[in-house]
């Protein structure tokens, strides 16, 4: 069930209705939950059990290591749910990787691949649960007492599928309290939803059209089209992760909850490492707090500790060397960073700034390709066609000029946040006309809905 379909807005307005008529509080959280469940199960019923599975350990590990205090215990917990995302998301690529391996230095057996399947949102609901372990081992939150509680603290559906990566430190606390009415955060839920409804169905999928016309066969690309293609690419994504934390966060204020932004204009950085603090910064902050830090951060071997966190940053999008090449090309260039030495104060203006956030976007862009290309020699390919002679140039399409010009005034700073924009202090005539366009595109868009991007991770 995706966010941009008439089925899930069919399971929201029945949900929200109830959540706010009733004031007992367990009933709310029951209907968090149920909604929640349905929401997951229409996409595949079978993974609703391993959610419910998943559910019920880590209640169980958590109100263990809250009596124990345990590393063992810890590491049992931890290893359960990264042992469920290995075999799911990685064995297949394990299996297939030794077995080329075996193949070329000439051993016929092979080892047997594991089915193919994918559960929706592992990635994201695992590393919210190993949070919520470590979290408890450090003493910085307490075992959640209530199984419903913690059921819907897991399974929240808004950031159940692909973020943002909620800590327990910030969400359960609002499930434990009874949520009066806010018009003002009402209205703000539904402005944001709209945004990102409108990113999502009016830029992102419109965007896709002519990425995939350009990743799916590079070879016959100019070295202009191939461009036009990755920036089509660049902003697809960035529009439709966007999109989707915007409605996520939407969705969650219709039920008076708060969830925390998930991008700050990304391709204005003007540093890789800035890139990071604005793209994605839950997942930014997790692997900095449970993966870097413990790994010794700042103090030792920080080169080494970095290249290892971005590497398994990229491994964590997808299962395949393409990804873990990616990872391991922001580590790199991080690294490089890190010893550049800075320019002098007196270099710094406005001119040199903009000069290097367009340098950084295009690297950014550049590493994209391996991102979006299936297989590591397509990105090859393609990397051919955008930097290697013969250098050609084709007509590029008025439309995707037009969206690439749109999808840089989104990045201006007037723009930078939907929350700058109160959807209540507007003309009523404005939050119809906003409200009617965002059922037009629900409307007009609703037999050719693509799936999020980051629905896949």
């Amino acid at each position: 069930m995706l966010f941009n379909s008439f089925s899930f807005f069919l399971l929201l307005l029945p949900a929200v209705a109830a959540y706010w008529m009733t004031q007992w509080h367990r009933v709310r959280l029951g209907i968090l939950f149920v909604a929640s469940l349905l929401f997951y199960a229409a996409h595949h019923w079978p993974s609703a059990f391993l959610l419910l599975g998943t559910i019920g350990f880590n209640y169980l590990a958590g109100r263990l290591q809250a009596r124990t205090r345990s590393l063992p215990v810890l590491l049992v917990a931890i290893s359960v749910n990264l042992s469920l995302l290995f075999w799911f998301k990685y064995a297949a690529f394990v299996a297939d990787s030794v077995n080329a391996l075996l193949v070329t230095v000439g051993v016929i057996v092979s080892v047997p691949r594991p089915p193919v399947f994918l559960p929706l949102g592992i990635s994201f609901f695992t590393f919210q649960v190993v949070a919520y372990q470590v979290d408890i081992r450090r003493g910085e939150v307490e075992a959640e007492t209530s199984l419903l509680r913690f059921a819907v603290f897991k399974c929240f559906f808004p950031q159940l599928i692909a973020g943002p990566i909620v800590r327990a430190r910030d969400l359960l606390p609002q499930l434990q309290e009874l949520r009066r009415f806010n018009p003002t955060t009402f209205h703000q839920g539904l402005w944001l939803l709209m945004g990102g409804l409108a990113l999502k169905i009016g830029v992102a999928d419109v965007l896709a059209q002519f990425a995939d016309d350009a990743f799916r066969n590079p070879a016959v690309l100019t070295t202009v089209g191939a461009w036009a293609g990755l920036y089509a690419y660049a902003f697809q994504l960035f529009a439709d992760f966007w999109g989707y934390s915007t409605m996520a966060v939407g969705l969650a204020a219709l039920f008076g909850i708060v969830l925390p932004l998930n991008f700050n204009v990304p391709y204005l950085a003007n540093t890789l490492q800035d890139f990071w603090r604005r793209w994605h910064i839950t997942l930014s902050v997790w692997f900095r707090d449970y993966l870097y830090i413990p790994l010794g951060g700042n103090r030792r071997n920080r080169d080494i500790n970095l290249l290892i966190t971005m590497t398994l940053a990229g491994l964590w999008h997808g299962a395949g060397w393409n990804f873990l090449l990616w990872g391991f090309g922001h580590g790199l260039w991080l690294i490089i960073e890190r010893h550049t030495p800075s320019l002098p104060r007196s270099w710094d203006n406005r001119l040199l700034r903009s000069l290097r956030t367009l340098l950084v976007f295009h690297g950014i862009c550049l590493l994209w390709v391996l991102f979006r290309s299936p297989e590591t020699s397509q990105a090859l390919l393609y990397f051919h066609r955008l930097l290697l002679p013969p250098f050609t140039s084709s007509k590029v399409s008025g439309a995707l000029v037009t969206w690439l010009i749109a999808c840089l005034l989104l990045q201006m700073p007037l723009t930078k946040s939907f929350r700058e924009i109160r959807f209540t202090q507007l003309s009523l005539p404005v939050q119809w006309i906003l409200a009617s366009f965002a059922g037009y595109l629900v409307l007009a868009y609703a037999g050719a809905r693509i799936d999020f991007i980051y629905f896949t991770f």
